[in-house]
């Protein structure tokens, strides 16, 4: 189905249960708890990278599209379109989700036989440069016409800050440290009479600067 799939996983962790231990200030050297702290330090990476919308450690997403990016005012301006192969306006690029952007390794169409063509890299512009990269086409081209009716488009490229958590900018890996420390701490969110945010007050003030939003995802 058409959307981003993890090709390879990152080679480290965004958070070490060193830091979660000394966040919860319980000395380094107790095991103790080491299982429930693994639970929440992997918990708390993957609710960053989804309330930012973003890659953090570099890792290899391929995005498959159902069709070729068309200009149409009704439709937000995001990543996914998931019907019509054949239609007339088409737009010149294609946004990556989870930025940011690194490298594009290939863009490849699939006709109706199910037969991979690779675009040559000369065809299109990678950006960089933006919240979320870009591949564009160049002057005069135009992308290939009878694909197959879905994942017509797929686009492996690598995304994150760097390989390494030092990469990663510090208010993200304190946000996530802040939220590992408080899922260890309220493993039962719910509050009578209250109503409790996913993403606590300190962790989303860490959080915001770096946020993608886009039209129906996010956390509340």
């Amino acid at each position: 189905m058409s959307g981003v799939t993890v090709h390879t996983a990152e080679t480290a962790d965004l958070i070490s249960l060193t830091e979660i231990k000394a966040q919860l200030r319980i000395a380094s050297s107790d095991s103790t708890h080491n299982t429930i702290l693994g639970v929440c330090q992997s918990a708390a990476t993957e609710i960053a990278k989804n309330y930012l919308q973003r890659s953090l450690i570099n890792r290899t997403l391929i995005l498959f599209l159902d069709n070729i990016p068309y200009a149409d005012d009704v439709l937000p301006d995001t990543e996914g379109i998931t019907t019509g192969p054949y239609l007339t306006y088409r737009k010149r690029e294609v946004r990556l989700p989870f930025s940011p952007l690194v490298s594009v390794s290939h863009v490849k169409t699939y006709d109706d036989d199910d037969t991979a063509s690779t675009l040559a890299t000369s065809k299109y512009y990678v950006d960089t440069a933006g919240d979320m990269g870009r591949v564009v086409l160049r002057t005069g081209e135009t992308w290939p016409d009878m694909l197959r009716v879905a994942n017509a488009l797929e686009i492996k490229y690598v995304a994150g800050y760097g390989g390494a958590a030092s990469s990663v900018p510090d208010a993200i890996r304190q946000g996530a440290l802040v939220m590992a420390a408080h899922l260890f701490e309220n493993p039962d969110l719910v509050v009578k009479g209250e109503g409790v945010a996913i993403v606590p007050s300190l962790v989303a003030a860490c959080w915001n600067p770096y946020r993608i939003s886009r039209f129906g995802v996010g956390y509340g």
